[in-house]
């Protein structure tokens, strides 16, 4: 990204040959990526290599901010190829990935040593979130709301400017403009209880989509983005029971619907091909083997297996085990593993009769792990019973050195 990055510092959306139509959501993954394999790897000189092309990325969004609303515009997409998409603002999601990135570059700053700028980028990233919150969120219904400025359109193929009128104060209320910014910490203490049970009614009532159509409760119509951030918001905020009922929906739009119609890859819309409609006319762009809808993957790893990285140590030399089974008991077991730098961690649980489930897990040699079980529950280890220490609040903790463990968690 770095070679082909031009002299006003935005990241082309397509590397090593340059160019696309992206935008912020697409741009930002020069930001996002170094940062993430950071912690992933734990090698901070991808961080030194990288700064200051990191730098010139946020410049350079700098002069896409309207001075008149300080609202951010480089786009032109948004949350790419949602059922629901023409009743988004997609400044929404700019603005919130506009936070996020500048959030991330404070941290590289601190890790880097460069504490001045690690403050300014800081206070910038609050700055940015204070007109989020002014701008996008009424302030008697607390729902999210439209912007008003009028931005670029770049559709799908074969696709039309459906968006309508995009007037200031326009309700918005769809389930991405509640999850990227729940996701991305962007709604401050007053308007955040709002914004998760907003995001909970959005899903729990049937929806209409962009064609018009009623689609049942417990449909997924987030979009690229919105899909990479709905299940982390919910579980983030208490609402693990709904994030698994999304994720086992089998009807259309949701994750399962394309795996009940035959498909073992990752398809590039949910609408790919559907009973009712076939192929759609989609196939001028129709990939069937297209990660975007897959990000739910990373939920799955991170909360529900529950391999997690230390909030503080990078690269797994500690990490976090925090295994969340389904409460609705529709999915009876998960097991996953991650071959870290130090070798496989492994993460596995299982629900047994009598409201009893079991957990399984490996930590790799030279490492050790916090595991995460609930406080309330008679635990057993390798059959004996263990007093847990004391945890998050609804979790007590252990500590576990390398090693393989057999948990039972009762009544």
């Amino acid at each position: 990204m770095r070679d082909v990055q031009p002299a006003n510092g935005r990241f082309t959306d397509v590397a090593p040959v340059g160019g696309g139509f992206g935008g912020t959501l697409w741009g930002s993954a020069g930001i996002v990526v170094g940062w993430e394999s950071y912690r992933q790897y734990g090698d901070i000189t991808l961080l030194s290599d990288h700064y200051d092309a990191m730098k010139k990325y946020i410049a350079f969004l700098e002069t896409k901010v309207m001075p008149e609303n300080q609202i951010l515009n480089e786009g032109p997409l948004g949350d790419w190829l949602s059922p629901e998409g023409n009743k988004n603002d997609n400044t929404l999601f700019w603005m919130s990935y506009f936070a996020y990135d500048l959030e991330i570059m404070s941290k590289v700053a601190s890790e880097l040593g460069k504490s001045e700028d690690a403050k300014s980028f800081a206070k910038r990233s609050e700055e940015v979130k204070a007109v989020f919150n002014q701008v996008y969120v009424d302030k008697n219904k607390h729902k999210t709301v439209k912007s008003g400025l009028v931005t670029g359109f770049m559709g799908a193929p074969n696709e039309a400017d459906g968006r309508g009128v995009s007037d200031k104060g326009q309700l918005m209320n769809t389930q991405a403009s509640y999850a990227v910014p729940l996701a991305l910490d962007m709604f401050d203490a007053e308007n955040k209880p709002f914004a998760v049970n907003n995001l909970e009614a959005t899903i729990l009532k049937p929806g209409t989509d962009d064609g018009g159509v009623v689609r049942p409760e417990l449909s997924l119509m987030t979009g690229f983005i919105g899909t990479a951030s709905i299940s982390e918001a919910l579980y983030e905020n208490g609402k693990e029971e709904l994030a698994y009922k999304l994720l086992l929906n089998e009807k259309y739009p949701s994750w399962l619907y394309s795996v009940v119609n035959g498909a073992t890859t990752i398809w590039e819309r949910l609408n790919s091909y559907t009973k009712e409609d076939g192929f759609g006319g989609n196939n001028s762009m129709n990939s069937f083997n297209h990660y975007s809808f897959g990000a739910v993957a990373a939920w799955m790893y991170n909360y529900s297996l529950g391999i997690q990285r230390h909030p503080e140590i990078n690269g797994f030399k500690e990490f976090v085990l925090k295994p969340t089974p389904d409460p609705t008991k529709q999915l009876k077991f998960a097991k996953g593993y991650y071959d870290s730098l130090y070798g496989r961690i492994e993460s596995a649980w299982e629900w047994k009769e009598g409201n009893k489930w079991i957990y399984k897990c490996t930590v790799p040699a030279n490492t050790t792990a916090t595991l995460y079980l609930p406080a309330n529950k008679v635990i057993k280890e390798s059959g004996i019973a263990i007093e847990l220490e004391k945890g998050d609040g609804q979790n007590g903790s252990i500590s576990l050195d390398s090693g393989s463990y057999i948990f039972e968690i009762g009544q």
